[in-house]
């Protein structure tokens, strides 16, 4: 039995959409919306695994889109872009009240950090975090599985990792951790499954 959790975050804790950013951002480039959303997209995987700075972010991307704004308007429109999934919001809530101990892991970037750090007080109830573009390391590579237990003193084999993508819940079972994988829209499916190792 666990009462211990590694939560992944995009699609598990907040849904996101990135047609918003490119919608909010749609106005102000010179190439339209879904081919400026491919662009950015292309550059967030080294900004996710720390290749790039947010400056140096922002800096390409908007070159690439033809974008003339301010930067502080660029991030805003890139960063504003979540939705809570109160299901699972709910069932952390109700985790930590028990006493579970409840940790962080998402391949994510300082401009989504800052956001819902700072917009969803749900996240001031985890202890431990690891977050890709701090790390340089991203999911599902199995060096960030291993710096995850050893950074947050997990016993992986009473840890419940919690994931939406398959592949990552693959790597997660390969380092030793219970993987649940989560379908945002199948929660009571989620909560049969977890019910089983609490």
């Amino acid at each position: 039995m666990s009462n211990t959790f590694l939560f992944d975050i995009g699609n598990v804790i907040i849904a996101f959409d990135f047609g918003i950013a490119a919608r909010r951002l749609a106005p102000h480039i010179e190439i339209p919306a879904e081919e400026a959303l491919q662009e950015v997209t292309q550059l967030s995987i080294p900004l996710e695994v720390g290749e790039l700075s947010t400056d140096e972010f922002i800096e390409l991307a908007s070159a690439r889109i033809g974008f003339k704004g301010s930067s502080d308007f660029f991030r805003n429109s890139i960063a504003d872009i979540f939705e809570l999934n109160m299901p699972i919001v709910r069932f952390i809530e109700e985790q930590k009240k028990s006493g579970a101990t409840l940790h962080l892991l998402s391949n994510t970037n300082d401009i989504h950090v800052s956001f819902f750090e700072a917009n969803y007080p749900v996240f001031d109830l985890f202890e431990g975090r690891v977050y890709s573009h701090e790390v340089r390391l991203m999911k599902p590579d199995p060096a960030i599985f291993k710096h995850s237990i050893e950074k947050l003193k997990l016993d992986p084999g009473t840890t419940i990792y919690i994931d939406d993508k398959p592949e990552n819940c693959e790597a997660g079972k390969e380092a030793g951790l219970i993987p649940i994988q989560y379908n945002i829209d199948k929660h009571d499916a989620f909560l049969a499954e977890v019910t089983k190792h609490l």
